[in-house]
């Protein structure tokens, strides 16, 4: 089967395996009540790495596995997608159309104990009870409640060195001659081309493995390595391109929770530098509107130059809730923190906007999931010096009413 007919059978393969299945859905398939559904689903800020993981490990799956059926997931709700701009422009040009997608909001409200549940890009979630693999290139946080409730005999591979999830799919997808696909082989190859930034030296975002995945890939596609800047330059103006996005838009187009016994903190990465959003006009508004009833919010902010692919990143804090001891305090952990050093200087033009803390980070190799522990950490330590004992990170199968969506 070709990959993007699988994509395009994935809604109805999902229909056989729920209640209200139709038994017209049945028909298209043999019945086999040793059949199992299998989920496959990337993070809930659904970038590039998350979205492409999940539909080229399903359709590999799917075709060596053919006794079960695998069906890929967008773990966002559908009204999201058009934020999603990097993972649109690469969707719609291997012919991979919207309508044929799946998303969060297309699964039933409660899950079955009879489905499992695949993890790629990530490995907290509220679905652990259901995950039998994990595919992940973040470290493991083995303290996270999900995380201990992860069954027996749930299969991890977590390779913190690997510069992109993407990588650990296409040694799956290389590793047989079955099957195919251009479609999908470009997809993977794009994906890590971007999460690496091309490989860039100063980024130092890759290892070995990223390079060979590359390589063979090219060597599937028939492409040459002179063509790589060319396809980043494209990739990194499509995540780039906000035109069509309003300011809450573009807050929420990256984002992750951040979650506590007392505190919803979101933390939003965005493809410009914060110095420059909060000089937008409206933006003071669209903060608000995002943000509304978080006590903090941590903004990312992400600006690769065209001319030279040269990256710069800033750290904004800001509470709207007036709570400058709390910001101070995460403040103080990151700039603290040696592992890794974000190398944190405030900017060299200061800005009052509404009381927030606006830092250059000069360590352009630490990303948001070296930061999120940091934050999580620093909050930690705070409500335990106010008496409360606090959770967990917790991703969120539905995002709480914090107008966040």
């Amino acid at each position: 089967m070709s990959f993007l007919r699988f994509l395009a059978q994935a809604r109805t393969t999902l229909a056989r395996h729920l209640a209200e299945a139709s038994p017209a859905a049945w028909a298209a398939a043999p019945t086999d009540p040793g059949r199992k559904l299998h989920l496959v689903m990337g993070n809930e800020s659904c970038d590039l790495d998350s979205a492409v993981s999940a539909v080229t490990l399903a359709f590999v799956y799917a075709q060596r596995h053919r006794e079960h059926d695998y069906v890929p997931v967008l773990n966002i709700p559908r009204r999201d997608y058009p934020l999603k701009t990097e993972v649109g422009h690469m969707f719609v040009k291997c012919g991979i159309s919207e309508p044929v997608l799946l998303f969060r909001d297309d699964l039933p409200g409660e899950m079955t104990r009879d489905v499992n549940v695949i993890l790629v890009d990530h490995h907290v979630t509220l679905l652990a009870p259901n995950v039998t693999e994990i595919l992940d290139h973040r470290p493991l946080d083995k303290e996270a409640p999900s995380v201990k409730l992860l069954p027996a005999g749930c299969e991890k591979q977590i390779e913190p060195t690997v510069g992109s999830c993407a990588t650990l799919v296409a040694e799956r997808y290389l590793a047989q001659s079955e099957p195919r696909s251009s479609e999908a082989a470009q997809l993977l190859h794009a994906t890590i081309l971007l999460d690496t930034i091309n490989f860039s030296a100063a980024a130092k975002r890759f290892c070995p493995r990223d390079v060979a995945m590359v390589e063979e890939l090219e060597v599937e596609l028939g492409l040459q390595e002179d063509q790589r800047k060319q396809l980043f330059d494209e990739l990194v103006a499509a995540r780039a391109d906000i035109s069509k996005l309003t300011l809450t838009e573009l807050l929420r187009k990256d984002m992750k929770m951040l979650s506590t016994d007392r505190q919803v903190v979101p933390l939003a990465g965005m493809p410009i530098l914060v110095r420059d959003f909060v000089e937008k006009n409206g933006a003071e508004k669209a903060v608000r509107e995002f943000a509304t009833g978080s006590n903090l919010l941590v903004i990312l902010g992400m600006y690769v130059r065209p001319s030279d692919g040269q990256v710069q990143r800033d750290v904004a804090l800001i509470s709207l809730s007036g709570q400058s001891p709390l910001v101070e305090r995460v403040r103080q952990s990151l700039a603290e923190s040696t592992d890794p050093n974000l190398q944190l200087q405030p900017h060299q033009v200061d800005t009052r906007f509404m009381g927030g803390c606006f830092l250059r980070q000069h360590n352009v190799q630490a990303t948001r999931k070296h930061i999120l522990p940091i934050v999580k950490q620093a909050l930690l330590d705070w409500e335990a010096e106010h008496g409360c004992d606090c959770e967990e990170v917790i991703f969120f199968k539905e995002k709480p009413q914090l107008g966040l969506s």
